[in-house]
Formats: C-alpha cells, sequence, structure tokens
C-alpha cells in the first residue's frame, strides 16, 4: 500500500521502528526497543503518539483505538516535519560525490528520525540556486542545518576551493563523533591539503583515532585510514597499515596509489606518477623524489628536464646537494639560463657557500667559470653575493671564480644597469676581493653618467664598509680604487658627482684612509691641489692639519694654498698667518698677504678686501701697542691702500661669493683711520718730547744752582754748629769743675731744712715702699735733681708699674687729705741739705 505522505518509514522492505527508529523486517516486534510492530503508513502518528507521551509499549494498542480521522491529522503533522528533514538530505546528496565515505544521507535520515517530532527541522526557503555558480558555497553560507555546512565545508576542502571559515569548520569536525568527523581527518590528510594544514596535537590525536575507526568500519577505505594515520603521527605505519598502504599501491584509482607512494616514499610508484596527465601529481611526485635523492629522477632530469622540471626539483633536493644532484641542475640551467636563473639561485642561497664539500664547491667553480660569466649581471651579482658572503669561502678558488666571472659580466653590463648593479651588496664584495680590473671598470664606470653618484657614493663609504664586511683585507684597498677613478682623462666627469658623495659620507669611518691618499696626491701633483681641494672640501681640515704637520714654514704654507684652495677660504689662510704672531713676524709676512690680494682682487673682490681686513686689523693692533719699527709698513699699506680701494668697487661680484654679503672697506678705513691717529699721536708726542726736554734742561740749570746754594747754606750750618759745640763743651768743662753730683742714695738721706712735723713721718700709705711723706717728698726731689729718673727707682727699689701704682696712691691721699698737699709742697719747695 502506498503511503499518502513521505514518513522515511521504509528503507527497501525493511520497516522503521517508532520507538528506537532502527528498521526491522515488516511484521515484528523491535527486538531492539521491544515496541510492537507498525506499518508504514500509520509511523507518523505513532512518532506523535510517543512524543505525546504514550509508552512504546502501548503505542499499537492507541494506534488502533484511534479514529480515522485524528490518525490521518497526525500523519499529517508529522509528514510536514519529515517534509523539512527531505530539504536537508538532498543538501547532503548533493555534497556527497564530493566525499569519500559512503551514506551520509541515509546517516542524515536516521539522526532526524531520532529527533522527530521532538525537535523542529531548520526551515530552508533553498538551500541551493540553479542560478548559482557554486552551490557548495551557497550550501555553507546558508544553510541552518549543521550537518550540511559541514559536509558542504568538507566538499570544498576536497575540491581545494575552501576558504577560512570552511576550513575552520572542518578542523572544528574532528571533535566530533561519526562519520563527518571521519571524512574530516581523511580530507585534512589528502595530499592536495597536508601540505597546508598545520595541526595541534590534539587535532593530531583525533585524526589518528578517527582513522583507527575508519580501518576497523570502512574495509574498503582502509589504505586512505593508513594514510591518514601516518601523516597524523608521523611515525611508520604499523604492519596491517603498512600492508593496507602496499595493497593501495595496486589500487586501481590513481589518486589512491599515488597517496599511497607518498606514505610509503615508493620510489617506482613515484616515477609511475611522472607521467599523469595531473600536472600537480607530477610537481609533487619530482618534489618527493627529489628528497629522496632518486638517481632515475636526476637521470630524467638530466637528459629531458625543463624548467618547470627545475622549479619542481629544486623545491625538495636535499642540502647540501650530491655531485650527482649538483650536475643535474646545472646540465639544465645550462640549457635555459633566463628561465631557470632565479630558481637556481634560490635553491643554492638554501646551502652556505662555505659549508659545501670541496668537491662541491670545486664543482660550483667550474661551472661559474664555463657559464656564468655569460649570464646577465645582475644575476652573476647575487651569485658573486652567495659565493663570498661568508670569509672563510672568500679565499677559495671556486670563489674566485665566481668574483672573474662578475668581472666579465660587468664589462659588458649596459649602462642603464650600473646604477642598479653599483647599489647590490656583492659589488662590495667584488671591489674588496678584486685588483688591476676592478681599478680599470671603477675609472670607466665613474665617467658614466648613469652610475656615477652611486659609484662614487660606494667608493667614499667603502673604507666603513669594508670595516665591517672584510677587516682582514688591510688598508690601501679603497685609496686605490678612489684614487682609479680620479684619474685622468675626464676628470671633469667626476668632479661634480664627488663632491657631493665626499659631502654626503664625509664623516665615514675609516675616512683617514682616503685622506692620507688624498694628501699623498696633493703633494705629489701640486697642479691637481686645487681640483683636489675643491672636490674633498669636507675633509679641508684633515688635509690642513697634514699640511701644518709636514711643513713648518707658515709663508710656504700660504704661499701653497692661497694659490690651491677655494677662492672663499684667503680671509682663513690670512687669519692663520697673521694671527697671535709677534709684530716683528708680522712686518715679514705682510708683503705675501698683499701680493696675494693683488692677485685675487679683480677676480673675487669681496673675499678678497675680507682678507685685507684680517690683515689691516693686526696690524693696526700691533702698532697702537707701540711697535713704531711697523710705521714703514703703515705708512706702505696707507699709500697702496686707494688703488686697491678702487679695484673693489669696479671688479665685478661673483655668484660665488654670495656669501659675503659686503666689502670690508669700511672696516679697513676704520683701521686705516685709527693708525692715521696714531701715528699723529706719535708726531704730536715727539714735538712734546722735543719741548719736555728743553724745559727738562732748563729745569736742570735751574736745580744745580739751588744744589750750589744750598751746599753753601749747609756749610755755613756747619761752622755754626761747630761753634755751639765748641761753646758747650766749654760750659760742662766749668760744671765738671764744680764737684760731683750727688748720688740717688744721698738724696735719700737728706732732709729738707724746715721745721719737722709728725705729719712728715706718719705712715700714711702703710705696707707701701714710700709709706711716709717724707720718703715720697726725697724719691721726686731726687728725680728733679738727678734728671735720671729710672736710676732713681732702681736706687729706691721701685719698678715703673710700682711708682705709677704709689704715686697715684699719693695723689688720691692728698686729694681726701689738704693737710698732706700743703705740708707737700712745703718740702719741695724747701732748701735740702
Amino acid at each position: 500500500m502506498a503511503l499518502p505522505w513521505e514518513n522515511g518509514a521504509l528503507r527497501g522492505t525493511r520497516v522503521r521502528c517508532p520507538g528506537c527508529t532502527r528498521f526491522n523486517t515488516p511484521g515484528i516486534r523491535c527486538p531492539n526497543c521491544a515496541c510492537g510492530p507498525v506499518s508504514p503508513e500509520h509511523y507518523g502518528a505513532a512518532r506523535m503518539l510517543l512524543h505525546a507521551g504514550v509508552d512504546r509499549f502501548s503505542v499499537v494498542g492507541r494506534l488502533e483505538a484511534l479514529e480515522p480521522a485524528l490518525s490521518w491529522q497526525l500523519e499529517s503533522q508529522y509528514a510536514a516535519r519529515w517534509a523539512d528533514v527531505l530539504r536537508v538530505v538532498a543538501d547532503v546528496r548533493e555534497c556527497q560525490p564530493f566525499l569519500t565515505l559512503p551514506d551520509f544521507a541515509e546517516d542524515a535520515e536516521d539522526r532526524w528520525a531520532e529527533q522527530l517530532p521532538w525537535t523542529q527541522p531548520p526551515v530552508l526557503e533553498s538551500s541551493s540556486d540553479e542560478d548559482d555558480e557554486d552551490s557548495l558555497a551557497a550550501m555553507f553560507q546558508r544553510s541552518q542545518a549543521p550537518e550540511v555546512r559541514q559536509l558542504a565545508a568538507l566538499a570544498k576542502v576536497q575540491l581545494r576551493q575552501d576558504t577560512r571559515d570552511m576550513f575552520s569548520t572542518v578542523l572544528s569536525c574532528l571533535y566530533q563523533e561519526g562519520r563527518a568527523a571521519m571524512e574530516a581527518a581523511l580530507a585534512l590528510t589528502r595530499w592536495r591539503v597536508w601540505s597546508r594544514t598545520r595541526l595541534q596535537r590534539q587535532q593530531r590525536e583525533f585524526i589518528e583515532r578517527h582513522a583507527r575507526d575508519i580501518f576497523a568500519g570502512f574495509p574498503e577505505h582502509t589504505a586512505r585510514a593508513a594514510v591518514a594515520w601516518v601523516r597524523a603521527t608521523g611515525k611508520p605505519p604499523e604492519v596491517d597499515l603498512l600492508f593496507a598502504l602496499r595493497e593501495g599501491l595496486r589500487s586501481p584509482d590513481e589518486d589512491l596509489r599515488f597517496e599511497c607512494a607518498l606514505v610509503l616514499q615508493d620510489e617506482p610508484g613515484l616515477l609511475a606518477a611522472l607521467d599523469s596527465e595531473d600536472a600537480e601529481v607530477v610537481t609533487e611526485a619530482r618534489g618527493a623524489l627529489a628528497s629522496l635523492g632518486s638517481s632515475a629522477l636526476l637521470e630524467r632530469l638530466r637528459e629531458t628536464g625543463d624548467a618547470a622540471f627545475v622549479r619542481d626539483v629544486l623545491r625538495r633536493l636535499p642540502s647540501p646537494p650530491t655531485l650527482e644532484v649538483l650536475d643535474a641542475v646545472l646540465a639544465v640551467s645550462a640549457r635555459e639560463p633566463d628561465a631557470l636563473a632565479d630558481a637556481v639561485q634560490s635553491w643554492a642561497r638554501n646551502m652556505p657557500f662555505e659549508r659545501l664539500s670541496p668537491e662541491v664547491q670545486a664543482r660550483w667553480g667550474a661551472w661559474a667559470r664555463d657559464t656564468l660569466g655569460t649570464w646577465p649581471a645582475r644575476n652573476v651579482m647575487r651569485w658573486l653575493e652567495w659565493a663570498t658572503e661568508e670569509r672563510e669561502a672568500r679565499a677559495t678558488p671556486a670563489a674566485r671564480a665566481f668574483h672573474d666571472a662578475a668581472v666579465r659580466a660587468l664589462r659588458v653590463a649596459p649602462s642603464s644597469e650600473r646604477a642598479e648593479l653599483v647599489r647590490a651588496g656583492a659589488f662590495t664584495s667584488l671591489l674588496a676581493l678584486g685588483d688591476v680590473e676592478e681599478l680599470t671598470l671603477v675609472h670607466s664606470w665613474a665617467r658614466d653618467a648613469a652610475c656615477a653618484k652611486e659609484l662614487l657614493d660606494l667608493l667614499v663609504s667603502l673604507p666603513g664598509r669594508l670595516d665591517r664586511l672584510a677587516p682582514e683585507l688591510g688598508r690601501g684597498r679603497s685609496a686605490r680604487l678612489l684614487m682609479a677613478a680620479w684619474e685622468r682623462p675626464a676628470r671633469a666627469a667626476v668632479l661634480a658627482p664627488l663632491v657631493k658623495a665626499v659631502r654626503s659620507w664625509s664623516g665615514i669611518s675609516g675616512r683617514e684612509e682616503l685622506i692620507d691618499a688624498v694628501w699623498l696626491r696633493f703633494q705629489r701633483h701640486p697642479s691637481e691641489r686645487a681640483e683636489l681641494l675643491a672636490a674633498f672640501t669636507p675633509w679641508r681640515q684633515e688635509l690642513w692639519e697634514r699640511q701644518l704637520a709636514a711643513e713648518p714654514d707658515a709663508i710656504a704654507t700660504f704661499e701653497t694654498w692661497w694659490r690651491a684652495d677655494s677662492q672663499l677660504q684667503l680671509p682663513g689662510l690670512v687669519g692663520w698667518l697673521l694671527g697671535d704672531v709677534p709684530a716683528q713676524t708680522l712686518a715679514e709676512r705682510l708683503p705675501f698677504v698683499w701680493a696675494a690680494a693683488e692677485a685675487r682682487v679683480d677676480a673675487w673682490p669681496r673675499s678678497t678686501s675680507h682678507a685685507v681686513s684680517s690683515a689691516s686689523a693686526p696690524l693696526n693692533n700691533a702698532l697702537r701697542q707701540g711697535h713704531d719699527f711697523l710705521i714703514p709698513d703703515v705708512e706702505r699699506f696707507m699709500a697702496w691702500l686707494p688703488d686697491f680701494e678702487r679695484r673693489v668697487r669696479e671688479a665685478p661680484v661673483a655668484e660665488a661669493e654670495s656669501s659675503y654679503h659686503r666689502d670690508l672697506l669700511e672696516d679697513i678705513h676704520v683701521d686705516v683711520k685709527m693708525m692715521g691717529e696714531y701715528l699723529e699721536r706719535r708726531r704730536d708726542e715727539e714735538e712734546r718730547r722735543r719741548q719736555d726736554e728743553l724745559r727738562r734742561r732748563v729745569e736742570e740749570s735751574r736745580r744745580r744752582d739751588q744744589q750750589r746754594q744750598m751746599e753753601l747754606a749747609q756749610l755755613e750750618a756747619d761752622r755754626i754748629r761747630q761753634e755751639q759745640e765748641a761753646h758747650r763743651a766749654r760750659l760742662m768743662s766749668a760744671v765738671a769743675q764744680m764737684g760731683t753730683p750727688m748720688s740717688p742714695e744721698r738724696w735719700f738721706q737728706s732732709n729738707p731744712r724746715v721745721d719737722a712735723q709728725d705729719l712728715d713721718t706718719e705712715v700714711i700709705l702703710p705696707g707701701a715702699t714710700l709709706g711716709t711723706l717724707l720718703e715720697y717728698a726725697r724719691v721726686l726731689k731726687a728725680m728733679s735733681v738727678c734728671g735720671n729718673s729710672l736710676e732713681v727707682f732702681e736706687a729706691r727699689g721701685l719698678s715703673i708699674a710700682d711708682w705709677s701704682t704709689e704715686a697715684q696712691a699719693w695723689i688720691q691721699a692728698m686729694m681726701r687729705r689738704p693737710e698732706l698737699s700743703v705740708r707737700f709742697a712745703q718740702l719741695l719747695t724747701a732748701p735740702w741739705n
């Protein structure tokens, strides 16, 4: 009996159990869940009753008791939901052809049969359109069913048309269970996908487990399961897996045979894949055979290989290569140099030249001598950089062969490529390791406007580069190369770019080597001095220091440099020549300055006027410091200046003198005015000195007259003093005849010739040496008569301090007792015995 609606109850002759949704023989109780038999046309109603809560053991009886209309209603409700499931299943069937494992549609039906009617299937407008060019991508973007999105992503990964989201979806499938997870394990380990798959440890473990499940559950896919297991684990295959892989080598499926050959590294299987019509298969097979070092592959490469063949092989060749491998690669590159130059070079760069065996290095050297010199110079320079990258390899004959090939290629390089070649790193190595041939090349290329700037920049900065690149080469090479570019003929073409290069690299480390070479050239070639100083202006100070060290004579240095140096440097040279020198030396050097100014003023009026100002200022200063022997030089300068000033004003100002905003004639006039005033003061001083001399002579005459008068007055005074001395001597003689004077001791025993009173001997100052008034009066009387107070004090036993104290005490006592003062006056005025 045909079903009124599709409900998924039939699959062939078997009927789905409404209790556990498994398929059984019609008319029997389910052996799994013991649910009674239900006819297919009532399966949907039975599932609806189970959803309503009817026990599965009672569902058959309840179905029989249902009214036909209610049974029809329940069946239609289930069929409506099953129709949505069929839309999902249709999408799954559309993905099935692109998948490896079978029965994804039946698996989707069984899964939804378990969920209906408890879960509502996603309602889809349409999972694909006829207008869509990529129905799988549309399903992945629009479908709301997880299994459809997963299977669409798996199909796109198998086709290698996936996006980042699709690939992430496939990776997430590994964390699930079931057919989709196993399909993801196979999809991610296919050789076309595996190369871009980056798995974590847990994901690899999932693939390993899923591969084992496939191996056990799908006998027809054991070989693919073994491939997935080996790639996920990275281990040698176990016995059963190895057997499956060897069986896969005999599979009629070409893709499976190739997968097994790749995993087993089976050379016959990989060689057979070289004849495949699939270009990707051929490329992968070549790479796998190359990694094995297959002699058969190398023989085929040597005989029939083309550029594509070589590129495929080069990606997987072992490093360092054997002689057999190297011979095969170089044989093909010799046939197609234009197509293979970059590929072979990229391959060679993965193996440092200095680490190759001597035999392999020798083979490379032979190839460079025989073939490389005919290649484009751009490629040859990259080969040279590879061969000379490490210092240990530069001295080998093989590296020298690359160097010679580069020189041959550079000789014929077109002018349009030379600037790029000079900028290449290998060009520095070429100059560092070269000899005479490079000097010729540098001389020629320095005169080529297309590369002169780059080449001269390199030559000037070469000392610093060589310090890093090859310090063992020693000094001198950079200087020889630079001087090779400087040599005649056609030097004019080199000057402008050389000036820019020196200005850009003036502070480069190691520049002393170049400066020494320029200084040596400066000494040996006087005719080139002006060009050397103009080209190497940033190093002028260093050259100047060498000049000062080599030539002690300042005048000789000045004569050498003002003729060769920049016209704008004359003021500085004059300042150096005349600065801080003694006045005598200044007089010796000034004529050379005036001569230089005479020679330069017509062409360079402003700078020359500055130089003359630099000379007039020290001349003025020295003159005003009192060095009058410079007066003849000053007078000659003042007589020479008017004609010089006229020439400065008449001469046109050169554009190069734009840094000099004006001439310094006004400043020179200031010096001239000050020198003129000094000369005028000098004349006035000479006149004043003449007048002073006259006045001095008059004063001297007067002084002599006064001195004679003073001498006469002194003689008269001496005569008077002598007369007074004689008169005094006569008087003293008369006094001496009168007897000796009384001593102080005798005065202390004398008494006044007045009536004695008790007051005279009363002790007024107890404990004092002069305790009574009589004793005090005796001392004063002795002092007035003797005339030597110290002798009186000594005779009475008094010191000056004692006398001062006791005298002060007696004055106070007399002030308190007036009768003492009266009696004291009587004693002093009375005559004494």
